[in-house]
């Protein structure tokens, strides 16, 4: 009997999935054989860059009224992956409340929105993967925000890996990868942790979209992992 559970007709939703990490799932999960769909805030201004065979949708994540019309729209579906954030840069001196509290809107609150408009509409042999990140538990200056955030989705999804069983609930911890998330970010901080982070892991390089989306896909697949944790961050809490 196999381990994995094939994604060939399998409808799988990415939340995020019109550029970056979202997009690299969305793309991995139709070369797979899953119908695919992409939905994004504002799926239209990356139109070009998804490939024909993903149907793509709009999606406030901040809004569960949103996300749950989103998924009535859609209709059944196997796998749910939550891709969409922003990165938390910024000292606690520098990020009054109101701006962190904005962060969390969108990737930990967007997330349970997420998972809660999944609960009760997802297949029962289907899973939901969610993307924090490893600054959970490896800490830099000026990321305590981005370290809450990623606790935070852990906790959570760790906790609904045994609330929605049969429903499986894994999440990726990914270091730094370089997605288009970073554009906001000023150029010179964004070149400082690029060469910070290639000189301190052991592979040698930052993370690619692709890098993440490959272990997204295992979690879908493998029908006995939930409730993990798993960190693809090129050996940076080796360091």
């Amino acid at each position: 009997m196999s381990l994995a559970t094939p994604l060939v007709d399998k409808h799988v939703i990415v939340i995020g999935g019109t550029s970056g990490i979202g997009l690299a799932i969305a793309e991995r999960a139709l070369a797979a054989g899953a119908r695919v769909t992409a939905a994004s805030r504002n799926p239209g201004r990356a139109a070009g860059a998804v490939p024909s065979g993903i149907a793509t949708e709009q999606v406030d994540i901040t809004s569960a009224a949103s996300v749950e019309s989103l998924l009535d729209r859609v209709g059944a579906f196997d796998h749910l992956a939550m891709s969409a954030g922003v990165t938390a840069l910024g000292t606690v001196r520098e990020l009054d409340s109101r701006a962190a509290q904005a962060f969390f809107d969108t990737k930990f609150w967007g997330a349970y929105n997420g998972v809660r408009a999944a609960a009760d509409r997802i297949a029962k042999d289907g899973s939901i993967v969610l993307i924090g990140g490893i600054a959970s538990r490896k800490h830099g200056p000026g990321r305590p925000t981005m370290a809450a955030i990623n606790a935070a989705l852990e906790a959570f999804g760790r906790a609904n890996a045994v609330d929605l069983a049969p429903v499986r609930v894994n999440v990726i911890a990914p270091g730094l990868v370089e997605t288009p998330a970073f554009d906001d970010v000023p150029e010179d901080v964004r070149r400082r942790l690029l060469t910070q982070y290639v000189a301190s892991v052991p592979v040698g390089r930052v993370g690619m979209p692709e890098d993440i989306a490959s272990t997204a896909l295992f979690l879908m697949a493998n029908g006995y992992a939930t409730g993990s944790v798993v960190d693809v961050d090129g050996g940076v809490q080796l360091t």
